[in-house]
This record gives C-alpha cells, sequence and structure tokens, in this order.
C-alpha cells in the first residue's frame, strides 16, 4: 500500500492552471498530509474534502483522499478516490498499484473479458500516453509533416526521397494517434462508471422490480447504462446488467 503522495508541485500546476489562490488550498494540503502521518485519518478525510470543495481536480488530493478510506476500511470510497485519480493520472504507477491492492479486498472477482495477444498490444499502445500527451504529439507530428513538405521543395531529389518515406511514416503515426486520441474523447464524453459505496447491494430486472438479478458488493465497478428516476441501468464487465439504486452508488 502506498503512501499519501506529496507531490505538492501537480496541486500547485492545478492550482495555476484553475486561476485558483494557492493558499489556503496549498496549506491544507500540508495539514491533511500531516494528520494522515499521524494515522488522524478523519481529520486528513476533513482537509481533503475541503480541497475539493472549491472545485479543484488533482490526482494528488484523489489519490491521497482513498488512501484515508482505505485506512477506515472503506473499501468502497477507497476504490472511488483512485479511481478518480486514475482518470486524471492514468499512467501513474502509486495510483494504478494502489487500485489493485484495494481490488483484492472486494468480494466480486468479475473478470475483464479476455483479449488476444494483436488486441493487448494495441490496447497497450492505446493507453501508454494520455489524452493530453496524445493530442500534443499530433499537433507536434502535423508541424512536422508541414516542415517536411516545406522543406522538399528546396532539397534534391534523393532527400526528397527520404523525406517522403519520413513523412509517410510520421503520417501513419499521426492517424494511428488521431484514431487512438478519438476514441478516449468519444470514450471520455459517453463513458460513465460508478463504484458500489454500500455493503452489498441488488440488481434488480427494472426500478423498483421485485426480482434480484445479481447482488454485487463494496467496491464494484459497474459501468452505467441510463438512468430512470433514482435508478442507473448497470452492467458488470461481463455484461451482466440490471438496476441499482443511485443512493448506493458513487460515480466515478
Amino acid at each position: 500500500m502506498r503512501l499519501p503522495s506529496a507531490r505538492k508541485a501537480f496541486l500547485i500546476l492545478a492550482l495555476a492552471a484553475a486561476q485558483m489562490p494557492a493558499a489556503p488550498v496549498e496549506q491544507w494540503f500540508e495539514t491533511a498530509n500531516s494528520a494522515y502521518r499521524k494515522q488522524e485519518y478523519d481529520t486528513a478525510g476533513a482537509y481533503y474534502e475541503k480541497i475539493l470543495d472549491t472545485g479543484l481536480r488533482n490526482a494528488a488530493v484523489f489519490f491521497n483522499l482513498g488512501n484515508v478510506y482505505y485506512r477506515k476500511n472503506k473499501i468502497g470510497l477507497a476504490v472511488l478516490y483512485y479511481e478518480k485519480a486514475r482518470e486524471l493520472a492514468p499512467t501513474d504507477p502509486d495510483v494504478l498499484a494502489n487500485i489493485r491492492f484495494a481490488r483484492k479486498h472486494i468480494v466480486d472477482r468479475v473478470p475483464e473479458p479476455a483479449r488476444g495477444f494483436v488486441d493487448t498490444i494495441v490496447w497497450r499502445l492505446h493507453t501508454w500516453l494520455t489524452l493530453h500527451a496524445q493530442l500534443w504529439v499530433v499537433w507536434i507530428m502535423l508541424a512536422a509533416l508541414s516542415a517536411m513538405f516545406c522543406t522538399g521543395l528546396f532539397v534534391s531529389r534523393n532527400a526528397r526521397l527520404w523525406l517522403m518515406y519520413l513523412a509517410c511514416l510520421a503520417g501513419l503515426v499521426t492517424i494511428l494517434l488521431g484514431i487512438s486520441a478519438g476514441i478516449k474523447i468519444y470514450q471520455k464524453e459517453n463513458t460513465r462508471k460508478a463504484v458500489v459505496l454500500e455493503k452489498a447491494v441488488d440488481a434488480r430486472n427494472q426500478p423498483d422490480g421485485g426480482k434480484i438479478l445479481f447482488t454485487a458488493h463494496e467496491g464494484t465497478t459497474f459501468r452505467i447504462r441510463k438512468q430512470n428516476g433514482d435508478w442507473y441501468l448497470v452492467s458488470l464487465p461481463n455484461g451482466v446488467s440490471g438496476w441499482v439504486e443511485i443512493a448506493s452508488l458513487g460515480e466515478i
């Protein structure tokens, strides 16, 4: 289990991007970290929540709050905030390690659909860079392609041939990165997930339905399909679906 992050630099950058005053948020962050180290988890959690109440979304704060709830044996809330941290820092090794660690305590172990060798390679390449990084690389590649085109007008035939090869390679990379970024943007806009916060919830055949299709336990992650009043139609990674009360879930 990784300790709470002290990545003040990430917090300061987030404050700058949001044009928020560093104080007292930075002070609250330090106070929360200090309370955590003293095992004063209620105090630490209160200060991390206070930071989030300002509207700031920061991976380090989400990560640390997840640690607080893990120490308080609230696995559902721990998974929820770890997943929120992963949304902002999808390749952070500490975040990924704590998600794996927390999931060992979840009763429900629903396996992800198996991927073949090629699917696994494509998936790893797709998730290797964050969306933000991919968009920057795409812009850089487009600028490089423009520079190659302009340079090709003034160089010899042999040099122009090499530039064509490089341009084809750069174009292919740009197209693949663009497709991957497009998929991520679509998923970000259209995919919603939630975590079970109660000890157990029953998924029913319809809102307020009398038939229980399956029972899920604290920490289980659902994909939200649609909403009907106070109920979500959710599904597990294996495709099994049912209606669950919104109050028992925390949306990522």
